[in-house]
């Protein structure tokens, strides 16, 4: 049975109180009443057991308690004993195929969270009258549901926020990458830039009447020299 939730039905999303915190594990080891329902099966066994006296049981077996008396007893106490510890492997086997400790156990804790939530409202009313939470049989379904699922939504959230984040960090970089790899670019268009226009400015330098007439001059003298 889920918590009992303090929030009117009808109210928003932003009106929800917050969900309480995850329940710490549950402890194999028994709890305050595990340890009581093993007592008391140890002490019902024991006094099962002890029922079975031996006068008892020798009531029962007149001829041999009359001429073997020895052999009786320790025939009876090999029998209680074997009966003892038949009955505690049985109760030990009902234990743990029930999940009792486990489920005792956790029973422990709600009660101590509910001690503890009553003793911190009652704190937190000032010597007011503490309004009781409402019962959660009269919670409308969609409420109870949301208490269901708060847990995993809350913890989805969690991993979808941290690989959210993974990813920003990842694009970031990228853009950094992208934009440092741009200005090379944009350096070395521009370093071409330059080269084309001092190709452009020696193209026409030599385009010009006096380089021209420079250079039919340096061809005569050439052709002289070859002839």
């Amino acid at each position: 049975m889920p918590a009992a939730v303090d929030e009117q039905p009808n109210g928003s999303a932003n009106d929800r109180s917050p969900s309480p915190a995850r329940a710490p594990p549950i402890a194999d080891s028994p709890g305050p009443r595990a340890t009581a329902l093993q007592n008391i099966f140890a002490q019902a066994l024991d006094a099962t057991i002890k029922r079975c006296s031996y006068a008892n049981f020798a009531a029962c077996f007149p001829t041999p308690a009359q001429y073997v008396p020895e052999n009786l007893d320790a025939f009876w106490r090999d029998f209680t004993g074997r009966v003892g510890d038949a009955a505690r492997n049985n109760f030990d086997q009902i234990l743990a195929s029930r999940n009792v400790v486990q489920s005792l156990n956790s029973l422990d804790a709600l009660v101590q969270d509910a001690k503890k939530r009553k003793e911190r409202a009652e704190a937190e009313a000032n010597g007011e009258t503490v309004k009781p939470p409402t019962p959660p049989h009269t919670l409308p379904a969609e409420t109870l549901a949301l208490a269901h699922l708060q847990p995993f939504l809350s913890a989805q959230s969690e991993t979808l926020q941290s690989e959210l984040s993974t990813t920003q960090k990842a694009n970031t970089q990228l853009l950094s990458e992208i934009q440092a790899q741009r200005a090379e670019l944009a350096a070395l268009m521009s370093g071409l830039e330059h080269v084309v226009k001092d190709l452009e400015g020696s193209v026409d330098m030599l385009s010009k009447d006096g380089v021209q007439s420079l250079t039919q001059e340096i061809l005569d003298i050439d052709d002289e020299l070859a002839g």
